[in-house]
């Protein structure tokens, strides 16, 4: 992915807050996180043996984590790590065809991150003065959560349309204004909130993907996972974003390729009461 003048530490960015106007948050996160998945296992060991040595634990029999920020944010990235972890372990899907190109799940990831965070925004950047006279301010205002609340409302709206292709922008468009997030977001009015679903949706639908119809797209689990991914590595703050957590987080860890592992689950329910699971199939944590 190429860096162009953008802050290449942003991309990478390991803290739990994004403030960079450079790309509004439309990359936050999201190289740091897929290099993982082109590092070996080891490497993303050392990164979970970090994360977990980090954690603070009560002084119970047995312990429990503390319900603190610190914890919850560790916690977020031990569920990066298991998803990198996946990702890496993940084969390119079988086809019927084989002659028939087709990307691996780390690969439509990228392909996503790639089309609709770097290539859209480039897109929207140009445009923007068109939409608003504040331009800095918008860029500024849309690190709040901006990038996580459209994938989250692709990912929302594609499980109940799945082949309205038409309705899906809109309802993308309505769902954005309707965020919790957007009240924080004045400067980010309807008419920058159409030019950037706009332009990520015709992205998505350049990235979806090489070689396979939309419709085939759209009908399969493929997408919504790639999208939940995308939307977990770029949130800058998961802790702070219900949505994320609800919409993508949890379906990732309910999917049945087992992308969590039972620890990192049974601490996301440990420190998330929004976290749901029932007694019986909760994990000790170690």
């Amino acid at each position: 992915m190429d860096n162009g003048t953008h802050n290449s530490r942003c991309e990478t960015a390991q803290q739990h807050v994004c403030r960079c106007t450079g790309c509004g948050g439309s990359q936050h996160g999201v190289q740091g996180w897929l290099d993982h998945v082109g590092r070996d296992h080891t490497a993303r060991q050392r990164k979970r043996e970090d994360l977990e040595g980090k954690l603070a634990w009560t002084d119970d029999h047995p312990p429990r984590l503390k319900p603190t920020v610190h914890n919850q944010k560790a916690t977020i990235d031990l569920a990066r790590v298991d998803i990198a972890d996946w990702l890496a372990a993940r084969p390119t899907p079988a086809r019927l065809n084989r002659d028939e190109p087709y990307p691996s799940p780390a690969e439509q990831v990228t392909a996503l991150a790639e089309e609709m965070g770097r290539r859209a925004w480039h897109e929207i950047a140009a445009d923007l003065h068109r939409a608003t006279p504040d331009t800095t301010t918008v860029k500024r205002e849309l690190t709040n959560h901006g990038w996580c609340d459209l994938f989250i409302g692709l990912v929302q709206t594609i499980e109940t349309t799945r082949s309205a292709f038409d309705s899906i922008p809109g309802t993308v468009k309505r769902m954005i204004r309707l965020s919790a997030w957007q009240a924080d977001r004045p400067h980010v009015t309807e008419a920058v909130i159409d030019l950037i679903v706009d332009k990520a949706w015709h992205a998505f639908q350049t990235a979806a993907f090489t070689g396979v119809p939309l419709l085939d797209i759209l009908s399969s689990d493929e997408a919504l996972r790639a999208l939940r991914v995308l939307a977990v590595f770029i949130c800058p703050a998961p802790a702070q974003h219900p949505a994320v957590r609800q919409h993508a987080l949890k379906p990732l860890g309910d999917d049945a390729t087992k992308i969590l592992n039972d620890q990192t689950e049974a601490k996301l329910t440990e420190l998330f009461a929004d976290w749901q699971a029932d007694d019986g199939d909760r994990q000790p944590i170690e």
